[in-house]
């Protein structure tokens, strides 16, 4: 099958410290190209591409960059056209306001679809070849956040207040200790605290596979969750919200606790006993690849080419799902 697959992304491939979005488009391109596909990217003016990538040229049209070659267009960004190519499109975000998708739309949790009125998801997965071995052993005495520390949806804020409650000390992974953002500012002077900027790369998963877990208490549906699912793959149990896809991510007790209490987490955190390592990257490895992910969308190219739908009616979200999620102290 030929595929290729859109998103105008500025950022480098494969992908160099950070970039969620961009990791899941290689993973899958490298698990297609695997299985016998033949894989090509229209991207952005990212600074590094392979050879097997065109950058999207803003004076023609979509249509015109496509071309004839594709036996499907696999969209990473919204897209809802008439297009005379078999397409469908990954929705990777949260809607931020009222509105429609196109019919051969795929989310990524059943969660998120559920909350954009639609049936059709797939788990994303990556390629763990990237990450290294976990750390099975004892861990280092130290948790970790890893997301955008200025996103008050991913609650920084709220990590701190658990750990200190918890009496943990707290790596932060994607922020700096303060934030002069226009999503708000905040100042986190606690000594408790090391933060270690937008890290990415085999830093990141250092301090990821030494960390006794990780700290996701986020105030709104996540759509999947790759910090999730990386920490887990890397021996580190999670202690989260259970908001959006982390309760399908989360379904063991071994791999961590959910709760909306902070008291709760925190209580969770002190006994590392109940949570087994090795389970966790078990579980990441089997269950989350880009193998498993690749054999999923499959099925959906399949279905588009034959002339089917993914969803039944357009998915549309009636409301922005970036609403802050309530928290209890």
């Amino acid at each position: 099958m030929r595929i290729l697959h859109v998103l105008q992304s500025k950022l480098s491939l494969p992908a160099r410290d950070y970039g969620g979005t961009e990791r899941i488009v290689w993973g899958l391109l490298t698990a297609q190209e695997a299985a016998g596909h033949e894989v090509r990217l229209l991207w952005g003016d990212a600074p590094d591409l392979p050879k097997n990538a065109t950058r999207f040229d803003t004076t023609k049209s979509m249509r015109e960059q496509i071309g004839d070659w594709p036996d499907i267009v696999h969209f990473h960004q919204p897209f809802d056209s008439q297009l005379d190519v078999p397409y469908i499109s990954t929705e990777h975000g949260n809607a931020e306001y009222a509105r429609s998708y196109g019919q051969n739309t795929v989310f990524l949790s059943a969660r998120h679809a559920t909350n954009h009125n639609a049936e059709c998801f797939v788990y994303n997965g990556l390629d763990w070849s990237e990450y290294g071995q976990p750390h099975l052993g004892k861990p280092q005495n130290y948790f970790h956040f890893l997301g955008k520390a200025k996103w008050p949806i991913k609650n920084l804020s709220g990590a701190v207040a658990v750990s200190k409650q918890a009496g943990v000390k707290l790596h932060v992974l994607g922020g700096a200790r303060f934030s002069l953002s226009s999503r708000g500012f905040y100042f986190h002077p606690d000594l408790h605290l090391r933060f270690n900027g937008m890290v990415g790369g085999q830093l990141k998963n250092q301090l990821v596979r030494n960390s006794s877990g990780l700290l996701f208490p986020v105030r709104w549906h996540e759509p999947f969750g790759l910090a999730v699912i990386e920490s887990l793959y890397l021996g580190a149990p999670v202690f989260a919200t259970p908001y959006g896809a982390i309760p399908e991510i989360i379904t063991q007790p071994e791999l961590g606790f959910l709760s909306s209490s902070y008291s709760e987490l925190a209580l969770a955190m002190q006994d590392g006993t109940k949570y087994d390592r090795e389970a966790c990257h078990h579980y990441a490895k089997t269950r989350f690849n880009n193998l498993t992910m690749a054999a999923a969308y499959q099925q959906c190219y399949l279905k588009v080419i034959s002339g089917g739908v993914l969803n039944s009616k357009k998915p549309y979200a009636e409301h922005s799902w970036h609403e802050l999620l309530p928290v209890t102290k």
